[in-house]
């Protein structure tokens, strides 16, 4: 910057120049901020087929060296509302928040991520399948891989994780193992409000996990789990939205 610009900016007197070139300053830094995102984010996006993605603008993704591919459906992130309790999750208010490194998104169909939900991949894979909702407040977060299916309904707060987020060994020769492990949910599945899937499970087709449950080990199909951790209730079921 020119002297005649750093005097007009600190010396006194000139506090209305000096607000000014901040303005101004600020203004070009956001609009640089602005279009460098979207290049970056244009760059990230694969749209296979007859696909769509919807961004509302209140989202916030942090995308490095990562994909999000959306096969023949359409993506919505942050557009549609979410319902909880009789309150609800405001696009104005809420944020979905995105955050890959050297990781892929892939969608199959049609998916919604509700205001407020978190998808946070490092290293990691996470696929979500045909007509599945994400609600406000859940969270997926992924060092590996997490698959969801088709039809499934995650409610408000509920928590995936394939990985501890910390080690975790009794021994030297366990430090490290397994810390990481896939995370496999199969079609039509309901997780509860506030309910828990960790590291290693595989839910299998048409499972209802009921609110508040810490779900440690795999689940049969058509089964209903409760508790902490978590154990079948029920067998032999169906649910319908």
């Amino acid at each position: 910057m020119g002297g005649w610009a750093r005097q007009k900016l600190t010396g006194k007197g000139y506090g209305l120049i000096r607000y000014a070139y901040g303005r101004f300053f600020y203004f070009i830094k956001h609009i640089h901020n602005k279009w460098t995102a979207y290049i970056n984010l244009k760059k990230s996006l694969v749209l296979e087929g007859d696909s769509k993605i919807g961004i509302h603008h209140s989202a916030l993704l942090t995308i490095k060296n990562s994909k999000i591919i959306v096969h023949n459906g359409v993506l919505k992130i942050g557009t549609d509302f979410g319902y909880f309790d009789g309150g609800i999750y405001d696009p104005q208010k809420d944020s979905c928040r995105i955050a890959l490194t050297n990781s892929v998104l892939e969608i199959y169909g049609n998916v919604s991520l509700y205001p407020g939900a978190i998808i946070h991949a490092t290293d990691a894979r996470v696929t979500i399948k045909n007509n599945t909702i994400v609600n406000g407040g859940s969270q997926i977060i992924a060092r590996k891989s997490v698959e969801i299916g088709e039809e499934c309904l995650l409610a408000h707060g509920v928590l995936i994780r394939d990985n501890d987020g910390h080690d975790l060994s009794t021994t030297e020769e366990q430090e490290n193992a397994g810390g990481f492990k896939d995370v496999v949910v199969g079609n039509h599945c309901w997780f509860g409000q506030r309910s828990m899937v960790l590291k290693g499970v595989t839910v299998e087709d048409n499972v209802v996990i009921a609110a508040g449950a810490v779900v440690a080990k795999s689940v049969k199909a058509n089964c209903v789990v409760a508790g902490v951790p978590a154990k079948v209730i029920k067998e032999g079921v169906t649910w319908k939205a």
